[in-house]
């Protein structure tokens, strides 16, 4: 370690640290998480902070550095000559999260072992079970116990399936006894061990959703998703939960629920790291430490204070574990060093070898299967369509691969895609031989969350998930750094992190027939019925917009997308437009905007229900660019009634 803290050289003329309510720089409160800001000079200086400070808002025209610590990682960095800048104002927010989880053990949390018989009738699953800032996250029990209660209620569209082992649940001592034999005191006596799971932690689960009635035996587009990997990103795990719960709840009302769900089938990895998590839920609330982030492997990747006095009280057992998101197999430790850490005490320890932590094995076998002796997968729920060479970053993947990976993290406000960092193989830079498809889908999906598609951090990375599921499967993979803070307020998560970014997890879900195809078509929105219900052999006025100008770029996007003018647009009834019974009418542009003139197009088209059979329909719209690009379809709702059947009866006036 030493020999590496010694490379991490001093940042360039850093001015003077800055304090809240002129607190001296070595007198921070513990117990508290500050939101900081570092100055850099180059590339190579954030590389090297990377180790201690994972995670980070580059302000390139500023050539500052943004990032969230604890007292000691304020000191540590000050310790190794970089001055440290405290962001008062954000600072704050970040105490109000935390004195939202100081809450949580007071309060009944069903699940945990000293709660479990307490639940009264009024707690059930969903309910917000404590006050406070940060009560919006819920558990890992309390997550597991609402989606237990989805699959009961909806059994045709839920099920929950086992992925495998933690860390802990390998090994023959209790959570409880681990921590006891392996972490100091001083770290012991912060951990409420009453709200630690009973013995052999929490398990790795799936919940996997879609309409069995309509996809049972068939071989149907999926979607996987793996969230809060790292244990204290609060926001990845309790956005994907409530995604997978808008998905059951309105299959049947909501016409891109009902689908999606009826065409596809998602999974759904809510913790990847549940073990992580459980301590990380703690040591935010009691102070201790600014969240555990990698898994609670504490014999491989314990880490022990270093020799060194003048940092030995600033690294320690609290930094153990291994991050599993530099452990997955595909070139693991591929860019020698540059991209993990062969360190267990750095934030980005890289495990003693590639895949060895029980939660990275169980998530690759899941997703891809089982390797056969010819170096292909086989037997997971996405298909091995790169037949390559072990770590081969040049050969691409089929433009009609059907799926798609997503690794959903905190924070940066990015939508990231491989390679995460540059192989000598490709001459210095890191782009794939997919990055047409792979940048358009980053492209459209920062046109709905409004953050910056870029193909890497601003840091490399090695050892992926994204880069592991597309290396080894060629499948589209994508990772999205959520938000600005790990310790978001409920109120800053509820109103502009989840809505944001729920419409880009819809956008992502409507092109897995096609990920790398139909996100360089145009976007089909907007769609509109003159009326919502009619009677057989009526008809109906079919609008929609057809958008091609759905791209958002970063600075210097690696591709740039540019939107091209609308060539068609197509309805189809009851049928997906890939379906081999589908048939096409054809829509009108509208006087606005002629076909051909420009990126964005009204159309319409009158649709007779002659032949409609009594009930509910889906009718798709499908837009084509001047490319011959389909893009992602979408679907409203028409009710047909029989020609004799009465008219409802209008809604009686309201009293005066």
């Amino acid at each position: 370690m030493l020999a590496q803290l010694a490379a991490l050289a001093p940042l360039a003329t850093a001015q003077a640290t800055a304090n809240p309510a002129g607190a001296p720089p070595a007198q921070l409160e513990q117990g508290r998480i500050w939101s900081v800001r570092v100055s850099y000079a180059t590339r190579e200086d954030i590389q090297r902070l990377s180790r201690w400070i994972d995670h980070m808002r580059v302000d390139k025209a500023g050539k500052t550095i943004a990032t969230e610590l604890d007292a000691r990682g304020v000191e540590r960095l000050r310790r190794m000559g970089y001055a440290v800048e405290i962001d008062a104002e954000r600072s704050e927010k970040i105490r109000g999260f935390q004195r939202g989880r100081q809450q949580l053990p007071k309060q009944n949390i069903p699940g945990t072992p000293q709660t479990s018989q307490k639940t009264s009738a009024l707690e059930k699953p969903g309910d917000p079970l404590f006050d406070g800032k940060s009560a919006c996250y819920r558990t890992v029990e309390q997550a597991n116990l609402d989606i237990d209660a989805l699959a009961a209620r909806y059994p045709k569209l839920v099920r929950v399936a086992p992925v495998g082992q933690t860390w802990v649940q390998t090994q023959l001592l209790s959570f409880r006894n681990l921590l006891i034999k392996y972490l100091p005191q001083s770290v012991l006596s912060t951990i409420d061990f009453d709200l630690l799971p009973d013995s052999e932690a929490n398990p790795l689960r799936a919940v996997v959703i879609g309409n069995q009635d309509r996809i049972r035996d068939k071989n149907v587009p999926r979607m996987v998703t793996t969230s809060s990997i790292h244990a204290r990103e609060y926001t990845p795990a309790e956005f994907s939960t409530r995604f997978a719960e808008w998905l059951v709840k309105n299959h049947g009302t909501d016409p891109t629920a009902t689908w999606l769900l009826d065409h596809n089938e998602f999974h759904f990895i809510l913790h990847a790291n549940p073990d992580g998590r459980k301590l990380a839920e703690q040591t935010v609330a009691q102070g201790f430490g600014s969240g555990w982030r990698k898994n609670v492997n504490l014999e491989d990747a314990y880490c022990k204070s270093p020799d060194d006095e003048l940092l030995a009280p600033y690294i320690g057992p609290i930094e153990s574990g291994v991050d599993l998101n530099r452990n997955f197999p595909f070139s693991w430790n591929g860019s020698k060093g540059v991209g993990s850490s062969g360190d267990a005490c750095e934030l980005n320890y890289r495990g003693k070898s590639a895949g060895s932590e029980p939660e990275t094995a169980a998530i690759v076998k899941y997703v891809a299967g089982t390797r056969q002796q010819d170096g292909n997968f086989a037997g997971g729920l996405l298909s091995d369509r790169r037949t390559t060479a072990p770590n081969d970053f040049v050969t691409g993947a089929p433009g009609d691969y059907e799926g798609l990976y997503i690794d959903i993290h905190s924070f940066g406000e990015l939508v990231l895609w491989p390679w995460g960092f540059r192989p000598d193989a490709l001459g210095g830079h890191s782009r794939t031989a997919n990055d047409d498809g792979l940048s358009a889908f980053a492209q459209r999906l920062a046109w709905y969350n409004g953050y910056a598609a870029d193909q890497t951090l601003f840091y490399d990375t090695d050892g992926t998930t994204a880069d592991t599921f597309y290396g080894e499967l060629g499948a589209p993979s994508f990772m999205i750094e959520l938000g600005t803070s790990f310790y978001e307020l409920c109120e800053d998560f509820e109103n502009g992190i989840l809505p944001k970014n729920m419409a880009s997890l819809r956008y992502a879900a409507r092109t897995l027939k096609a990920p790398y195809q139909l996100p360089l078509g145009p976007d089909a929105a907007d769609l509109k019925l003159s009326a919502t219900a009619v009677k057989q052999g009526e008809s109906v006025t079919l609008t929609a917009t057809i958008d091609d100008d759905r791209y958002l770029h970063s600075t210097q996007p690696i591709t740039r997308h540019d939107p091209q003018p609308i060539q068609a647009a197509n309805a189809y009834i009851n049928t997906v437009p890939w379906d081999s019974t589908a048939k096409a009418i054809s829509l009108s542009a509208t006087a606005d905007t002629a076909f051909g003139a420009g990126p964005k197009v009204t159309v319409s088209g009158v649709i007779d229900t002659s032949a409609f059979l009594p009930g509910k329909h889906l009718l798709y719209v499908q837009g084509i660019n001047r490319n011959g690009r389909a893009g992602p379809p979408d679907a409203v709702f028409l009710e047909v009634r029989a020609k004799d059947a009465p008219q409802p009866c209008p809604p009686a006036p309201s009293a005066s």
